[in-house]
């Protein structure tokens, strides 16, 4: 099929599923906060508990936010292992529970402490010169787990199974880190009513598609993949192909994919598949 093509439908389904449908998505949550570090912040717990439902998810992210307070930045820069382990107790998100969001929140409130904000701690390891963002992950996920965790485990080493580690998975283990790519393309790419370009200092361009199996699926119908495993390698090949079709901005396209994944909009890609 032409890319041209091929492009000016994705184009019309990015103008179709947009901000309107935010609703049925987590990040629903950060933009209600006007300021920029409180978005970073509730970004950072959304995109932690994004897996299973969206109405758990919001569920979830809403009790969080009503323990953080009106302002979730200032509250993780104050945050108190031993007072967030009351105010925690009893949390639950499917096998998730409150210390493990509460060592989340004490790793946050280390990097915002070492670097001013999630974002710049981040910018540790990366490179404009990495062919795309997952470097920059594996650094990321590295340094993060090497943060004091004695709160949570006295003798200061984080176990293997320490739920936290599902918090922050690494390319280097395969993963397709969805999660965690999903808050970088919150964060990186432009505003436009649905993602919040608040990182300027990492470019669009290598970002990596956040693949879960909603848009593995939609992947596999539009030929964007011919593996059968939903990892890391199919989470390279399907933004290869889509930034063939915009090289500066390849997720671009991500949120509205998603949404006929979710949405079960299976009529939307007809006329996709139908060129010749």
């Amino acid at each position: 099929m032409s890319r041209a093509h091929l492009k000016s439908r994705l184009d019309l389904l990015y103008g179709r599923y947009g901000a309107a449908f935010l609703q049925t998505d987590p990040i629903c949550t950060p933009r209600k906060y006007p300021r920029d570090e409180d978005r970073e912040v509730v970004g950072f717990l959304a995109t932690a508990l994004a897996y299973g439902r969206v109405a758990q998810i919001r569920a979830s992210v809403e009790r969080l936010t009503s323990i953080m307070g009106e302002h979730p930045a200032r509250y993780v820069r104050g945050f108190d292992p031993r007072q967030g382990r009351r105010a925690l107790a009893g949390f639950v998100h499917r096998f998730n529970d409150g210390d493990d969001v509460g060592l989340l929140l004490h790793y946050a409130r280390q990097m915002i402490e070492a670097k001013g904000s999630i974002g710049d701690y981040f910018l540790e390891g990366y490179s404009p010169a990495h062919d795309d963002i997952g470097p920059a992950l594996c650094s990321f996920v590295r340094r993060a787990l090497a943060l004091d965790c004695a709160p949570y485990f006295r003798n200061g080493r984080l176990p293997a199974s320490a739920g936290v580690r599902f918090f922050l998975p690494s390319p280097q283990a395969g993963s397709t880190c969805k999660r965690l790519n999903l808050y970088l393309r919150w964060m990186v790419r432009p505003d436009d009513g649905v993602d919040f370009g608040i990182w300027r200092s990492v470019s669009p361009a290598k970002l990596v598609v956040p693949l879960d199996t909603h848009v593995s699926r939609v992947a596999g119908l539009l030929g964007f993949t011919t593996r059968r495993t939903v990892d890391w390698k199919m989470a390279l090949e399907v933004t290869s192909r889509l930034r063939r079709i915009d090289p500066e901005d390849p997720v671009k396209y991500d949120f509205a994919l998603c949404r006929v994944g979710i949405l079960r909009a299976w009529h939307e890609l007809e006329p996709i598949l139908d060129l010749p």
